[in-house]
């Protein structure tokens, strides 16, 4: 008999475990929206910069991306444009060529994003290095919001914010929202780990490339920024836009190329957990965000094959329990929920998108699980995959 209740202790053990650490974690980081950020920011800092945009067949966006590039409002004669491009097979190289103030690095093989980063290192010329998609665009004035904070000189990187400007559903939007809450309230206590890979900027003294395997090179380069002692950093004042992918195959394939490198990242940088060396990012942040991204998913694959096979041992049980369990939770759910929103761009909070917020954590969670299976099973592909249907381009 009293075996038959262990499948529901293991799954109320790893429910209660998920909820409370990100239940907590997540009111934690929701206070921090009032605390002002601890940096040394200079206005008038305008140091030569390198910018990087690295290509593989983007004929359809390699022109719009170099207008949008040139039409930023920082002073031509400190920029750098470098564009490396991986043995393109279409007009990419050509079509950047054609800018006279683009310097063009051509491979003879396409080896990785990791390798044509490290290649384009050697050609840097400004103090500070920036990276950028092809199939992103910059606002004008993306410089000079974030730039100010490299001034500081405990800050080595810093991100910016994305803007879909073709979201594909109110769930995606609610998890961006989410989303940059989290980085913006990890950056004021000290760094955050995830960074936006369409728009990085790095002092060159701590830019260092990823390993060749690497498949989030954008994470990749964040971490070991951290690991130098230095901060790294979201600015949610420096934009840039992306379109989403229009079909649903395409979404998927974008989530889980995405979740599987933050989980190789993670898992490869395992050692800064609980570690003080790297005070409240390996004490706090990190541990949560490992939490959240490696552990939490396996935890609610072990739930649910607990959950079923409770379900059939003891059914009545089982449903009063968690019933019992949800009755408690949700409400404390939904007031951190309400909590969260009031901090993110001043928006209310409604049990609309409270449940659209829920939905978007098992999503990801699911995600997240079914990439890390595949790293582990096929290991890594660390060549870059277009979406056909994010090559549209941006007119300037």
């Amino acid at each position: 008999m009293y075996l038959s209740l262990i499948p529901l202790i293991i799954c109320l053990s790893c429910l209660g475990c998920i909820t409370y650490v990100l239940l907590r974690y997540g009111r934690y980081l929701a206070r921090m929206k009032e605390i002002e950020f601890e940096v040394d920011v200079d206005r008038s800092y305008e140091p030569p910069i390198s910018i990087i945009i690295p290509t593989y067949n983007e004929e359809l966006v390699i022109e719009d991306k170099l207008k949008n590039t040139l039409s930023l409002s920082y002073p031509s004669h400190k920029l750098q444009i470098i564009v490396i491009d991986s043995a393109s097979s279409d007009r990419t190289a050509e079509i950047a060529e054609s800018f006279s103030s683009a310097e063009v690095i051509r491979q003879d093989k396409r080896l990785g994003k990791a390798i044509a980063l490290s290649e384009a290192f050697d050609h840097v010329t400004g103090e500070v290095v920036v990276i950028t998609d092809a199939d992103s665009a910059l606002k004008k004035d993306v410089l000079e919001k974030a730039l100010p904070y490299l001034a500081d000189p405990n800050v080595g990187a810093i991100t910016g914010r994305q803007i879909l400007v073709d979201p594909a559903s109110r769930t995606e939007q609610s998890y961006r929202d989410v989303f940059d809450m989290l980085r913006s309230a990890e950056s004021k206590m000290a760094s955050t780990p995830i960074f936006n890979g369409p728009f990085m900027a790095f002092k060159r003294e701590v830019l260092e490339p990823p390993p060749q395997d690497s498949i989030a090179d954008d994470t990749e380069m964040a971490m070991k920024v951290i690991r130098k002692g230095y901060r790294a950093l979201y600015v949610p004042d420096a934009i840039f836009y992306e379109h989403a992918p229009s079909t649903r195959k395409s979404q998927i394939k974008q989530k889980e190329r995405r979740a599987q490198g933050i989980v190789q990242t993670f898992w490869r940088n395992r050692d800064m957990l609980y570690n003080k060396k790297y005070g409240v990012f390996g004490t706090l942040i990190f541990p949560a965000e490992f939490m959240m991204h490696v552990i939490s998913p396996f935890l609610l694959l072990i739930s649910l094959f607990a959950f079923l096979v409770s379900l059939a041992l003891r059914p009545l049980l089982t449903l009063v329990v968690l019933a019992i369990l949800a009755l408690v939770t949700l409400p404390l759910a939904f007031w951190i929920y309400a909590e969260v929103q009031s901090h993110v761009e001043e928006k209310k909070s409604d049990f609309g998108g409270f449940i659209l917020t829920f939905l978007s954590f098992i999503q990801l969670q699911f995600t997240i699980l079914m990439s890390a299976i595949k790293l582990m099973i096929f290991g890594t592909q660390h060549k870059w995959e277009q979406i056909s249907e994010t090559r549209i381009g941006f007119k300037t």
